[in-house]
């Protein structure tokens, strides 16, 4: 079956999204805040947000805000946090095949992990309507784009946002979507090993390369784990 776009795939998607502005506020809004502190305008940290819209590179970026010194490193780490997409692009690419190319790399462009997510559950089911995906990441973006506003606008108001626990809402997020994606015992493994393997890249290699080691560590368990055992 041919992928298609319908009105009602991406409302959708586009309400499912807003379920989970919420997160997606805060995260921004945790970007905006420390936007503002290294002196972005409220404008200059939403034009970042709207053709960047990444945004663990972006609160990566923003390390090496005035410290060319740090420009290599942040850029590794970069690489590192979002080769995950790669991936996720070509698990995705059979589902959107046929698809003209300017509207699936402009879709690609609106992938998160959450409506990579979704993708994969409505592939998963049989249907090919990538108005989801393109609903959801355009609730996302809004959501994105209205907390880095908010956060580059009133964040000196608010002082230290670990004080108010933002900077825990990305690893909580990351969790979350593991549990989306938990089918049974069987994936204890895959998760256990990666989870390891992150935590010792964490304490010993520093960076971002804990996301991508640990990500390729489940994987590959995954993928060599007899069929038995994933039972």
């Amino acid at each position: 079956m041919s992928p298609y776009f319908s009105r009602d795939g991406f409302s959708r998607g586009f309400f499912e999204g807003i379920g989970l502005l919420p997160g997606m506020i805060a995260f921004g809004a945790v970007f905006g805040v420390l936007a503002d502190g290294v002196g972005l305008s409220v404008t200059g940290a939403a034009a970042m947000s709207l053709f960047v819209f990444a945004g663990t590179a972006q609160l990566l970026a923003l390390h090496s805000w005035g410290a060319p010194d740090l420009l290599v490193a942040v850029v590794v780490s970069v690489i590192a946090m979002n080769a995950r997409y790669v991936l996720f692009g070509a698990a995705i690419q059979p589902w959107m095949r046929g698809l003209p190319p300017l509207i699936a790399y402009a879709s690609l462009f609106l992938m998160v992990d959450a409506n990579w997510a979704a993708g994969m559950r409505e592939r998963d089911a049989g249907r090919h309507d990538i108005a989801v995906f393109v609903g959801m990441g355009t609730a996302f973006m809004i959501g994105w784009i209205a907390g880095t506003v908010a956060g580059a606008g009133f964040g000196p108001l608010l002082g230290d946002p670990r004080r108010l626990g933002l900077d825990f809402f990305l690893p909580a997020f990351f969790l979350s979507l593991a549990c989306g994606f938990w089918k049974g015992r069987g994936d204890l493994l895959p998760f256990a090993i990666g989870a390891a393997v992150a935590l010792v890249f964490d304490r010993f290699v520093g960076g971002s390369w804990h996301v991508l080691a640990g990500g390729l560590a489940g994987s590959l368990t995954s993928a060599f784990l007899p069929a038995k055992a994933k039972a």
